[in-house]
């Protein structure tokens, strides 16, 4: 999931720098524009005060019988196309129009309040098209005056039109077509991340956590359908495994009662081999009584060769019990809180259909050192027997800590064990009377103990009036 985020945050750093790259480059352009805009403005503005003062002094006619008009087709218009290839056609307005103020006498007619916003140092934006308007100002002379003593007077506006900029409403669909592609790339991640990954990251730990035979539950379907082959593989290989667990404990069964009925019949004759041997090195069956040195001889080997099968015997009989029981614990700190979330996971489906209420009380969360792996497999061991023997009418897993260590109780209702067959309940092959009827091989509560004991723990039980308890200690 994190590889997914990571490629989505890639990607919306690309969008990103896409849209700050257009806008960039679309920002140089409208500056280019905005400036060539000002420049070919105030060129115009310029020929046209020029063409008023020429008027002028030709005519000394003063500004105020110019037709606007005629000023501006003869300034702009006639001269539009060689505007346009100079400057370019963006650069250039599509209207200019001209206002001269109304005067009854020669002074100098300052424009109105409504006009004054529109001098050459406060012009309207360039970058949008529409109206820029600049002031136009007219050369007079005081009565007596020399050129030196000319001052310029404002005698009307221009008005320039120019046409709105040719990519600004591609620049918007850009800018809005990059957000609705991130918006989408963002929802549609994050249905990928909480519908698919998410879900497969759980079914991923499956495999693992079947290997270690840490759970049996099945895979549930999920709602889309995205999994249904490999759930259903899943479920198939659990299934599988489980039934190849079966036939090892029957086989384990057979081969222990097997050893074990071996052993008893080796164990008897043997020691009527050592027994004979014994009494022939002390001149037993001598006829005369007496020690015989080399029958002693004789007699020793046969006795050192008996012991040597008892040996052999006891080595068959250990190995037939423990063999198939080998386990390597790997120890790892975890919190608590993770083996209650497994039972949850583990039995949770199984208790409700099988209406079976579960209590769970348990006090902190604290780190526990040991093999979760192997903590697992006996609690799954104890709440499978609860399931298996008890009366249905609840189960309840405590766990608690003290000084001495941690300590794990499943606790179930129901008839419990006599108290004179608890102390068995732990051996190999041995299965109490209450359970008649009952599917086992008396190998699961063996097996536990012996896991129990390589984490340095114990496994006790107790029986009380309609209750059993079987505790897990962890140092």
């Amino acid at each position: 999931m994190k590889k997914l985020w990571m490629n989505f945050l890639i990607l919306i750093i690309f969008l990103g720098a896409v849209l700050i790259t257009v806008n960039v480059i679309d920002s140089r352009v409208t500056n280019k524009h905005r400036k060539d805009r000002i420049v070919v403005t105030n060129r115009i503005t310029e020929e046209i005060e020029q063409s008023l003062s020429h008027s002028w002094m030709i005519s000394s006619l003063y500004p105020y019988g110019v037709v606007p008009s005629e000023l501006a087709k003869g300034v702009f218009y006639d001269r539009k196309s060689e505007w346009e290839s100079i400057y370019g056609k963006d650069a250039c307005p599509q209207d200019v129009v001209i206002h001269i103020y109304s005067s009854e006498d020669i002074q100098v007619i300052e424009p109105e309040e409504t006009t004054k916003e529109y001098t050459r140092s406060n012009r309207k934006d360039y970058n949008s098209g529409g109206s820029v308007i600049s002031e136009i100002y007219f050369p007079s002379l005081s009565l007596g005056g020399s050129d030196e003593e000319m001052e310029r007077e404002p005698i009307g506006l221009i008005e320039y039109h120019f046409a709105e900029e040719s990519n600004k409403i591609e620049l918007i669909i850009l800018n809005v077509s990059i957000s609705v592609i991130a918006i989408i790339v963002f929802l549609y991640t994050l249905w990928i991340s909480v519908r698919i990954i998410a879900p497969f990251n759980k079914l991923s730990e499956y495999p693992e956590r079947l290997s270690k035979g840490e759970i049996t539950e099945k895979l549930p379907e999920t709602r889309n359908k995205f999994f249904g082959r490999y759930v259903w593989g899943m479920n198939m290989l659990s299934d599988k495994l489980e039934s190849d667990r079966e036939t090892i404990r029957k086989f384990t069964v057979d081969r222990q009662k097997f050893v074990t009925t071996m052993v008893h019949g080796i164990k008897t004759p043997t020691a009527s081999i050592k027994l004979l041997a014994e009494a022939i090195a002390t001149g037993l069956y001598s006829p005369d009584g007496k020690v015989n040195d080399k029958d002693a001889e004789l007699a020793e080997k046969i006795k050192k060769n008996a012991v040597e099968i008892e040996t052999l015997v006891s080595s068959a009989m250990e190995e037939g019990t423990t063999a198939i029981f080998d386990y390597d614990p790997k120890v790892e700190p975890f919190y608590r809180k993770k083996i209650e979330e497994y039972i949850l996971e583990e039995y949770g489906n199984r208790l409700k259909m099988n209406r079976i209420p579960l209590e769970i009380n348990a006090e902190g969360n604290p780190l526990i050192n040991s093999d979760f792996t192997g903590v697992c497999r006996i609690l799954r061991q104890l709440m499978d027997n609860a399931i298996k023997y008890g009366d249905g009418t609840g189960i309840t897993l405590t766990m608690k800590k003290n000084e001495e260590g941690h300590f794990i109780t499943v606790s179930n209702n129901g008839e419990p064990l006599p108290e004179s067959e608890v102390s068995f309940v732990f051996n190999s092959l041995w299965r109490g009377s209450n359970s008649a009827g009952v599917k086992g091989h008396g190998i699961g509560l063996y097996e536990s103990r012996l896991i129990a004991r390589k984490l340095g723990g114990d496994i006790r039980m107790r029986v009380n009036e309609n209750s059993t308890e079987v505790t897990l200690f962890l140092t």
